[in-house]
């Protein structure tokens, strides 16, 4: 397709290196925020809540996920890659995702009893209205696209996470009362759908001028845009489903093939492995893939830009996951009921995940800015096609324990490679895509490994062991790793201090006030 569009948006003020640290630094204080509250909420949930229905809750979720055949938010994505031409081409996106949204709202709600049958553990008339609250989700999701990519488009992450921070606290705090109410699995699953119309409400209001033509369009441009849309919309959505079935793939094969307690003790888990994590790495899909975009007339400056993201990111979440699992023990025996013993293995195994877990969204954002979804798209479908194997052959006989190594296993080779194929338009080689995750791993596991021995001998002391482990090992552990990343990756640490001093600077007048 060719469209006359305007020229590509001057470049930020500060540089794209400057925008995407302080874009990151606005999203990771939010971010901040909302994980600590997060944590608190999965704390009372997992005091009011039984691992049952936390499993009813999370196959919920997960089955709402594989029926979101076409994910409406993947057309921001298509849209960011188009930021050139943005006003010509976000009408035609708009109505596409309305389509895609009410499709996929009216499915949902028809395979609803079908689903309930299907999970016959667990019961059907409370399974079934579950699903049918969760069918309002692709309408909520199918009005935000359009909104949230000009707010990425134009760099406005404080908006962005101003908004995401403060109606995911809503939705937290919402989750805590409902739990308390007696709600049971819909204290998990009401908040979230209610919260996306209330972000896509916001996004409208903030965005609403930047998004109309500037000037009416001939007929046959409008066609021709609509059907470019429609195909990227159907490669990057694929690319997205079947990210999104490797997700909660473990949670839908253990619902059915193993027992309610094994799904919920796996689905309480991973939710706690992955909060630290989500901190960092799950923001910068929001921010990158505008700044990968800016990139995209020069691969070589864009690959160099990626390596350097993957890198800053490795120093801090490697050592936070890796330390997260060294304290799995006495995180659960001083804040959880002994009922939750039992996830403690799972939990640490899926801590480890997270140390390869943090390129996923550095990765998939710049598949998206090169617009190569095809590529994008044979990686997911691949490790969707070995992750199903593998966890049919563990969920019967090992359980939650069996799916979260398979898990890791699939993982820690998926990602690898997953760099490697980023790296090939600028013929980027094996060892420096493995060097990606081999450089923070061997400065991280050491320090890991003897904060483990360390905890293992504290928690013999008691409740005050605990405490130690957690209020005093674990954050001396962690200021270790990062200063010890000043020797073994220099690239690294030259990256961190300036987003250290940023943070510091940012939290000394709210000190003094």
């Amino acid at each position: 397709m060719s469209v006359g569009a305007p020229s590509a948006p001057s470049e930020p003020r500060g540089g794209l290196a400057g925008t995407a640290a302080r874009g990151t630094g606005l999203t990771t204080i939010q971010a901040l925020v909302n994980k600590l509250a997060t944590v608190v909420s999965m704390w009372v949930v997992a005091l009011e809540l039984g691992p049952d229905e936390i499993a009813m809750a999370s196959v919920t979720l997960a089955l709402g996920i594989y029926l979101v055949i076409l994910p409406p938010l993947t057309l921001g994505d298509v849209l960011v890659a188009h930021q050139r031409r943005f006003d010509i081409v976000a009408p035609a996106a708009q109505r596409i995702a309305l389509v895609i949204g009410f499709a996929t709202a009216a499915f949902i709600a028809i395979a609803a009893p079908f689903l309930a049958n299907w999970y016959s553990r667990y019961p059907t008339g409370t399974m079934m209205a579950l699903v049918w609250v969760l069918a309002l989700r692709p309408v909520a999701d199918a009005l935000c696209p359009v909104a949230l990519a000009s707010l990425r488009r134009d760099f406005r992450y404080g908006t962005i996470a101003l908004t995401d921070g403060s109606i995911q606290l809503l939705a937290t705090l919402a989750t805590v009362a409902m739990a308390i109410a007696g709600a049971s699995a819909f204290s998990l699953v009401v908040p979230q759908v209610v919260a996306t119309f209330l972000k896509a409400i916001v996004y409208w209001k903030a965005s609403a001028p930047r998004t109309g033509r500037p000037h009416p369009i001939p007929a046959w441009v409008d066609r021709a845009v609509t059907r470019s849309i429609v195909r990227e919309t159907l490669l990057a959505g694929s690319a997205q489903y079947a990210h999104n079935i490797v997700v909660v793939l473990p949670i839908v094969i253990l619902g059915y093939c193993s027992t309610a307690d094994e799904t919920g003790l796996y689905s309480f888990a991973f939710m706690l492995s992955a909060q630290a994590n989500g901190l960092i790495a799950s923001q910068l899909g929001t921010v990158l893939q505008p700044i990968f975009g800016r990139l995209g007339h020069d691969p070589l400056r864009q690959a160099q830009a990626f390596l350097r993201v993957l890198r800053t990111i490795g120093a801090v979440a490697v050592p936070m996951t890796l330390i997260q699992a060294a304290l799995a023990r006495p995180l659960f025996e001083l804040v959880l009921e002994p009922k939750w013993a039992m996830a403690i293995p799972v939990f640490a195994v899926l801590s480890v995940l997270e140390g390869f877990y943090f390129a996923t969204a550095p990765t998939m954002s710049l598949l998206r800015a090169q617009r190569r979804f095809g590529a994008y798209f044979g990686w997911q479908v691949t490790h969707l096609a070995v992750a199903a194997v593998s966890f049919a052959l563990v969920a019967v006989d090992h359980g939650a324990m069996g799916v979260a190594v398979a898990s890791l296993a699939c993982w820690g080779l998926s990602l690898p490679t997953a760099v490697w194929l980023c790296g090939r338009p600028t013929r980027r080689g094996v060892a420096e895509s493995i060097g990606v995750f081999t450089a923070p791993w061997s400065a991280a596991l050491p320090v890991a490994l003897g904060t483990w021995w360390l905890g293992s001998v504290l928690v013999g002391w008691g409740d005050w062991g605990r405490t130690l482990s957690l209020g005093l090992l674990g954050p001396a552990a962690f200021l270790a790793c990062i200063l010890l990343t000043r020797w073994t990756q220099p690239a690294a640490w030259a990256d961190l201090q300036p987003m250290i001093g940023g943070v510091l600077r940012r939290l000394r007048p709210a000190r003094a006030a």
